[in-house]
């Protein structure tokens, strides 16, 4: 297998069970499955779901997913090959679908976008797609579910969180993969939300949590100072009994958004 593409196959079965065990998919589902590799997990979810979109871009182990097919006689695994980043998701804004993964890690946040979109143009799949299963650097992860108050809360989680319902289901230790990583693993689910809240002014909120984000350590206040007076910060947290000394990781979602709404 190629390192360049930063997949890391599985290749325990304990774990593959528990992955197919979790995903609440029904019967008649089409599943997207990211990162296919040789097809351990694909031969399972094609024998048990209608159909499987399979998505690889390494050769070798297109090869052997394709052998993997012909050995199971199964007629209900579509290929693509190529990379995730670079499919025309638009093809599946019309019927429903589900998306598990084992992702490259390196570009584990990118996947995500893809799969939800950006806040000012939410993906135009979003009301058809269903559950969304990944398999993720544990350090990725514990950004996702991440609260205010938290070390790992950051741009991400706000941004996950806004689209979607995350929840690590299990951890997964390096020893299931080949090549093994150099860290563990977490299986996540997120549960896409049906009934976004509306934006005033997403580009915005984007800013806001960017610009705020980039000197974390700091007050709140000094940051968001370039887009407008220290008097308007002070007043918002002060009317909303935050501490004025507030960091970035105190700020909820909601505040981000009013914070954005008088910017």
């Amino acid at each position: 297998m190629k390192k360049s593409f930063g997949q890391h196959f599985l290749i325990d079965k304990k774990y593959l069970q528990k992955i197919l065990s979790s995903l609440s998919f029904k019967v008649d589902s089409t599943v997207l499955e990211i990162g296919a590799g040789s097809g351990i997990l694909t031969i399972e979810l094609a024998k048990k779901y209608n159909k499987v979109i399979a998505v690889e871009v390494e050769r070798n182990a297109i090869n052997k997913l394709k052998q993997a097919i012909k050995n199971n006689s199964l007629n209900n695994v579509e290929i693509l090959e190529k990379s995730f980043l670079k499919l025309d998701l638009s093809l599946l804004c019309k019927n429903e679908f589900c998306v598990v993964g084992n992702i490259p890690y390196n570009i584990s946040s990118k996947i995500i976008t893809k799969l939800f979109g950006e806040f000012d143009k939410p993906a135009c799949h979003l009301n058809n797609l269903n559950d969304v299963y990944l398999m993720l650097q544990y350090e990725v992860a514990s950004r996702l579910i991440a609260k205010p108050s938290t070390k790992a809360y950051s741009p991400l989680s706000l941004y996950v969180q806004y689209f979607s319902e995350p929840e690590i289901l299990f951890l997964v230790p390096s020893l299931a993969f080949v090549p093994k990583p150099k860290v563990n693993s977490a299986f996540v689910r997120l549960k896409p939300r049906k009934n976004l809240i509306t934006l005033r002014d997403p580009l915005k909120l984007k800013s806001v949590i960017d610009i705020s984000f980039q000197q974390r350590r700091k007050k709140v206040i000094n940051p968001l100072s370039v887009l407008t007076t220290k008097k308007t910060i002070l007043r918002y947290l002060k009317e909303n009994n935050i501490d004025e000394n507030a960091r970035a990781e105190n700020l909820t979602f909601n505040d981000y958004i009013a914070l954005s709404n008088l910017i």
